[in-house]
């Protein structure tokens, strides 16, 4: 592909011009490309139909959507689509999208895996900033990319992908953690030939993709057959197994791992740092989840008020519906328009009989005899931003 401003002149009749390049190929081997045309033939870009049947100027409808003439005088485009830009993991947006375009899921899939390992997780749960960065934003909506991703993992099992790797080098990386740092981490090292073991305290591998993430929106079989991707590589998991007194850094050192990869997640939430807040009955909201996704079950009473607004909220207070609270309602101390929780996710709250209650912040948890009996309440209002 190429855009006007990469093109210095295009002179000549519709129908039949003549282009001037100042850019150098960038995919293209000169020396070996015979202009055969094949790579026109397999483009997942086209020009609209009018195009090919002459109902419009040719010439026209080049510069618009810039085309490339297949041969070795490919242009070098300046920079990255914004989507790719966006992404933490640096994807291939654009190519795996057409990809999926023209139903072609397993070339998707290498696509996506030749920088993560995870596209059904990821498909469900990424923060997907690459859509609020989406050209087509500037049209009407975004595309939807992470849902493509999912698609093409839903249409495809991954675990069939042949994932080319480098000959078995003699060195080994022990690596803290499954979560998905440690397995990219493992993934990645047994691309380039070292194998690992990766250690994990948790008595299932996922870290927190298993015990922060509910099953109703990260199914447990769409983790399990990608962290086997992982494992037919080489790499080994050994649950139950937590960096600590029985197992320190120096120890694997010492038994002959040549590095050590620390991927230990983020376990622990937040205080409110209001009275009464160790009483019996209230719960941080990320060992409520833990419990109820590996276990399927947790202690909470009859009515449950959630304090925060972000996914891990609407986590918690989906599963306590699900676990069969009578009233589950979620206070937030700003409004609606400022909560970091995705739209879709407090939407689907709603539809399941989660109360939200904005501008409410709490200042003191009520007990009788150590057990909350109530919270207290403050009506906030919105003031001018500032540094927090």
């Amino acid at each position: 592909m190429i855009t006007c401003a990469e093109v210095e002149r295009i002179d000549g009749d519709e129908g039949n011009f003549q282009i001037t390049i100042h850019k150098t190929p960038r995919y293209i081997d000169a020396a070996k490309c015979t202009a055969c045309g094949d790579c026109a033939a397999v483009c997942p870009v086209s020009l609209p139909s009018e195009y090919d049947q002459g109902l419009i100027d040719r010439k026209a409808t080049f510069k618009k959507y810039a085309q490339a003439i297949p041969g070795a005088f490919a242009i070098q485009k300046t920079d990255k689509a914004p989507c790719r830009l966006a992404c933490p993991a640096g994807l291939n947006v654009q190519g795996y999208v057409q990809m999926v375009k023209q139903g072609k899921y397993e070339a998707a899939l290498k696509i996506i895996m030749e920088d993560l390992p995870l596209p059904g997780v990821l498909g469900r749960i990424c923060p997907h900033g690459c859509e609020d960065a989406c050209r087509r934003c500037q049209v009407d909506e975004p595309v939807a990319i992470r849902d493509l991703k999912r698609l093409a993992a839903d249409q495809f099992d991954p675990r069939d992908i042949q994932i080319e790797c480098l000959p078995r080098q003699g060195e080994k990386v022990a690596i803290i953690g499954s979560g998905p740092a440690g397995l990219s981490a493992a993934y990645h090292l047994a691309r380039k030939g070292i194998l690992s073991t990766i250690f994990e305290a948790l008595p299932e591998p996922g870290g927190m993709l298993r015990v922060g993430i509910p099953a109703h929106r990260l199914p447990r079989e769409v983790l399990d057959r990608e962290i086997e991707l992982i494992t037919n590589l080489g790499v080994e998991i050994k649950t139950n197994t937590p960096l600590g007194p029985d197992l320190s850094i120096d120890d694997l050192l010492n038994s002959g791992y040549k590095a050590v990869y620390l991927a230990l997640g983020a376990h622990k939430g937040i205080e409110l740092g209001i009275p009464g807040e160790k009483a019996q009955g209230v719960r941080q909201g990320v060992d409520f989840l833990r419990e109820v996704n590996l276990t399927g079950k947790a202690l909470m009473g009859r009515r449950v008020a959630i304090v925060g607004g972000g996914n891990v909220a609407i986590d918690v207070s989906r599963c306590a519906v699900r676990l069969g609270a009578e009233e589950v309602m979620i206070l937030y101390r700003r409004t609606r328009a400022e909560m970091p929780a995705w739209e879709e996710e407090i939407q689907a709250a709603e539809a399941e009989g989660v109360q939200l209650t904005y501008l409410c912040a709490p200042q003191e948890v009520l007990t009788t005899d150590g057990q909350v009996t109530g919270l207290r309440c403050i009506r906030m209002e919105l003031g001018e931003p500032d540094s927090s």
